[in-house]
């Protein structure tokens, strides 16, 4: 399996754009793996975690055929995880030519919440009635938590939050990857199912949001990260041959890129950066 970070950074990008606090001052001065966008991942050439508004952007920097993607799950909806003016320009008025099927998995509320933010751009566009779906050329499943789900040549398996959002398993004949951003912590429930299917991951990307004790709400900070991995590996569903990698990064309490990951790396886990490629 191939995973490409598409984007590392939480809602609002990193550096903030008006911040002139001493990480995003750093940020500017040095660059490369200190500038990250809304975060997004590319799985295989062939499926995408989250499409959203800095996908093209992402696109041209880090040669990414988007034509090539076939699959695309969604993790929640608002103005960081969906781009719905780079999804409008299926319909055929944009003179978009050889479309093929983008298969979308989403919970219910989110396929909704899509919908409201197609809308906007499209009077009455919508990601549920068939007439829009074909104009899209979009198939919709809307996906129940905890369910086992064909996508592609991938087994997935999504999850819910303790705020209402998904967090993905993902499968195929090499590797195990759980994917779970935008959340404070990983439920009971998520958490005894692993255990209880003996799943094993060779890949994990967590929210980390925050550095050293900063509030965290909603979000994991550096501490209940470490404690999240503790956590985990109690339960053997990661190993000390699992990669665990932070991803959802804000400016608010985390080091520059060099730091960080000297830091991270004394606890266990690396840190993505925008454009990097790993195999399994």
């Amino acid at each position: 399996m191939k995973i490409k970070f598409l984007g590392t950074s939480a809602a609002h990008s990193y550096p903030l754009p008006f911040c002139n606090c001493n990480i995003c001052v750093k940020a500017r001065q040095m660059g490369d793996k200190n500038m990250r966008k809304r975060s997004s991942v590319l799985i295989n050439d062939d499926l995408i975690i989250d499409l959203g508004p800095d996908f093209t952007t992402a696109a041209f920097m880090h040669q990414v055929d988007t034509t090539a993607i076939r699959h695309w799950l969604q993790t929640y909806c608002d103005s960081e995880s969906f781009g719905a003016a780079h999804v409008i320009t299926r319909m055929g008025e944009y003179a978009v030519e050889g479309l093929k099927p983008l298969f979308l998995f989403a919970s219910p509320e989110t396929i909704q919440d899509m919908s409201d933010k197609l809308a906007q751009e499209k009077a009455g566009a919508n990601l549920i009635k068939t007439e829009w779906l074909e104009k899209l050329g979009v198939v919709a499943t809307a996906v129940k938590h905890g369910k086992e789900y064909v996508c592609g040549s991938y087994a997935i398996i999504p999850f819910d939050t303790n705020q209402n959002k998904t967090v993905y398993f993902i499968a195929d004949d090499t590797c195990k990857l759980f994917y779970a951003l935008n959340t404070d912590k990983l439920t009971t429930e998520t958490l005894d199912y692993f255990s209880e299917h003996r799943i094993v991951f060779d890949v994990v990307i967590l929210d980390h949001t925050y550095g050293f004790n900063v509030y965290a709400d909603g979000h994991l900070n550096a501490n209940n990260f470490i404690k999240t991995i503790a956590k985990m590996k109690e339960r053997g569903i990661i190993t000390e041959q699992s990669k665990v990698y932070a991803s959802h990064i804000s400016h608010e309490g985390n080091l520059p890129h060099d730091e960080f990951l000297m830091l991270a790396k004394k606890h266990g886990y690396e840190v993505a950066y925008d454009g990097l490629e790993i195999i399994v």
